[in-house]
């Protein structure tokens, strides 16, 4: 794409051609390449009770990661902070998806695993998509 600093025209190909910014906000599947770009993830409705859902048979199967003291509280304060973002009218996917990686790699930090732990990876294989992340991050 290219633009004329003269008139300021624009041409373009297929595609979203712009002289202006670009807001996008869809669910999923988010690909934007450029300057001046908004992108705003939103969750529906039933994924946002899938994932409390999901959040909490986590958080009850944590105990079972046999985590120190230190670590099993960063772990409870990452789950606690998600369910909380979760609760809002307007849940902010990206802070979610920061709690539950952070959550994943205090776990991994250990020298545990969710996989091993069923109820763990059960909840986490429904959290991981609702909030973008491939499954591969759990193992």
């Amino acid at each position: 794409m290219t633009v004329e600093e003269s008139d300021k025209k624009v041409i373009g190909g297929p595609g979203i051609t712009t002289a202006g910014d670009v807001s996008v906000s869809v669910g999923s599947g988010q690909v934007a390449i450029g300057e001046h770009i908004t992108q705003t993830q939103i969750i529906s409705p039933s994924d946002l009770k899938d994932l409390l859902n999901s959040l909490h048979e986590f958080q009850k199967g944590v105990p079972k990661l046999d985590l120190t003291p230190e670590d099993q509280s960063i772990v409870n304060g990452e789950i606690s902070a998600a369910v909380k973002e979760a609760k809002k009218d307007k849940p902010a996917l990206s802070k979610l998806k920061e709690r539950f990686v952070s959550i994943i790699s205090t776990v991994k930090e250990a020298d545990k695993s969710i996989k091993d732990i069923s109820e763990l990876y059960a909840a986490a294989k429904k959290i991981a998509p609702i909030l973008g992340i491939g499954l591969q991050a759990l193992l």
